[in-house]
């Protein structure tokens, strides 16, 4: 028998609100946000097209090329980019293409790189061959350029610019003439084009990111004047590490008009509270760190007065502020989470300005008004010191990182096979150990791993070295080829206490539980990390790694959802590996 009470199930968001949805985090230059809103939207429309390219955008447009080009090739394979009736859209999908070809130029050395940079162009001037829209001629032309086909670039710049001028002004019209002038050697016209572009541009972050980092690269090219992109400014990202500062209550900023600000920082102290409303109040996007959950440090940090208590709740529901935890538990001003918070939001702020192809700085208040330095290279600012606090020894935390590993295949193994696993993997395992100075403690039950290094680039290093022990071990001890390797890591305070049972001290603490949580949900050959563990490597190793978003993952036995990234070695890692600082996550 049916309810007769029972209310229909509600109707799923249209396509077209959806897009506005996505659009949204888009024109805020939040792709993070952009993709995990695309794939959403894919459950309730999953034959969707402008979702799809929306989606492998997002994930482009945030620098997670594997995941983007996945997408795209799935796509392909199945037939779905042949007849696209929506010709504006068909143009979309074969601009993704050449971009996908760009952005594997700049992820290889040469020559590989040339090759992609002229497969690039060839691909832009197939889909400006076909569909005569002016954005994949001036790509045409940038591609062509960069590749070293000096006449082909003149002529798409030329087609180019005349067709964006042949159409009324907006945005991407005088970006591109812009772009058409600098490959012509106008560099004047360049700049009036891109100061027009601005006036069209503001507050989309999005498309001033993508103009940036495009013309950035072109005016390089053609040796264009260093102070070029000034026309074409974008957002202020700032960080700050803490407010502590006398007189916070009245502190006040005031922004020029223009594309906007983002600000990242802590949420440890008063100070840092009125600073974050100082800086809605200017119309600010406002990026929080919390050390632990919102209730837990309302009642540790917030709770001198009712106006203080609704000032923290007024900032955390305001409509643009996001926030973060280091964890969900923790005791009060435990220093080891307020060091992670203040490293996770300084490397937020990194990932973000990389993003949007700006510059960021770090925010300091003082009695006469607050200031916007270069960003400190070496993040020597952020000390145990800076946030000592007097906490009971036994609830003091130490921060550390946290791998949990399996080997795929391995229950498949043969009684002698797991005694040849035992000697070359899990025997290999140990070598790595061995060479790894910060590495705690380990563990392992049959082909699990769990291990906790006191450093964070050790612990990147160790993850990678812990894949290659795999198919050099399979091959000394006869072992199937298909074995596999898959790496979860985290970084958070973790308790250190006696096992009694094994007679030896071990790391405990729910960021143990949550890492154990996303190692069955990783892909076998890959390292996923969190994005507290991204933010804080951004924090402290550069451009070293990079951390490709790979979206709101489920974790393992209904433990929610959590933003995961797949961790690979950029080109800069490869050429010189980082040397361990020795301070701790």
């Amino acid at each position: 028998m049916t309810d007769a009470t029972a209310l229909p199930a509600a109707a799923p968001p249209s396509e077209a609100a959806w897009l506005g949805r996505i659009g949204i985090a888009r024109r805020q230059g939040n792709h993070l946000e952009a993709f995990d809103l695309a794939r959403r939207a894919l459950k309730d429309w999953p034959d969707s097209m402008p979702c799809e390219h929306q989606a492998i955008l997002a994930l482009a447009r945030a620098g997670a090329l594997e995941g983007a080009m996945q997408r795209y090739n799935k796509l392909l394979a199945v037939g779905k980019l042949d007849n696209i009736p929506d010709t504006n859209l068909a143009a979309d999908f074969a601009g993704l293409s050449g971009r996908l070809f760009k952005d594997l130029a700049a992820r290889h050395p040469e020559p590989a790189a040339s090759q992609y940079r002229l497969a690039s162009a060839k691909a832009y001037e197939a889909g400006f061959e076909r569909f005569g829209a002016y954005y994949l001629a001036i790509n045409a032309a940038s591609l062509f350029l960069a590749a070293g086909y000096l006449d082909q670039a003149l002529n798409y710049a030329r087609i180019a610019h005349r067709a964006a001028t042949n159409i009324p002004p907006d945005y991407w019209t005088n970006a591109t003439q812009a772009e058409a002038s600098l490959i012509l050697g106008n560099f004047a016209d360049a700049c009036k084009s891109l100061a027009a572009a601005s006036s069209f541009g503001a507050g989309n972050l999005d498309n001033l990111a993508t103009t940036r980092r495009q013309l950035s690269w072109v005016a390089a090219l053609v040796e264009a004047p260093a102070d070029l992109l000034d026309h074409l400014p974008g957002p202020l990202v700032l960080n700050w590490s803490s407010g502590r500062i006398a007189n916070y209550e009245t502190v006040k900023f005031e922004f020029s008009v223009g594309p906007g600000v983002l600000a990242f920082g802590p949420l440890l102290s008063p100070s840092d509270l009125y600073l974050a409303k100082a800086l809605l109040d200017a119309g600010t996007i406002l990026q929080l760190l919390l050390p632990n959950a919102p209730d837990i440090l309302a009642v540790q940090s917030f709770s001198n007065g009712p106006e203080l208590r609704a000032l923290f709740d007024h900032v955390l529901a305001h409509e643009r502020t996001r926030q973060m935890r280091v964890t969900d538990q923790g005791a009060p001003l435990e220093p080891a989470a307020s060091l992670l918070c203040a490293k996770q939001a300084r490397g937020l702020a990194l990932l973000r300005a990389q993003s949007l192809a700006v510059t960021p700085r770090l925010l300091v208040p003082g009695p006469d008004g607050p200031s916007y330095q270069p960003m400190p290279k070496d993040h020597s600012d952020l000390t145990d010191a800076a946030f000592e606090h007097d906490v009971p020894a036994d609830r003091r935390r130490q921060s550390h990182a946290i791998l949990f590993g399996d080997v795929h295949g391995f229950s498949a193994l043969t009684e002698f096979q797991q005694l040849e696993f035992l000697e070359h993997i899990i025997g290999g395992f140990a070598d790595v150990l061995n060479n790894t100075p910060s590495a705690e403690y380990a563990e392992t039950a049959g082909d699990g791993l769990f291990i906790v290094l006191s450093d964070l680039i050790e612990a990147v290093e160790c993850a990678f070295a812990l894949h290659a022990v795999l198919p050099r071990g399979a091959a000394a001890g006869g072992l199937p080829p298909n074995l596999g390797m898959r790496i979860s890591a985290h970084v958070g305070p973790l308790y250190k206490r006696l096992d009694r049972v094994i007679n030896r001290e071990k790391f405990c603490g729910m960021e143990v539980i949550r890492t154990a949580r996303i190692e069955p949900v990783t892909p076998v050959g890959e390292i996923y990390v969190t994005e507290q563990f991204a933010a804080v490597l951004a924090c402290a190793a550069g451009d070293a790694f990079a951390c490709e978003y790979v979206g709101l993952q489920p974790m393992a036995k209904g433990y929610g959802e959590c933003r995961m990234y797949s961790l690979r070695r950029t080109m800069q890692g490869s050429l010189k590996r980082p040397h361990s600082r020795r301070n701790g996550p």
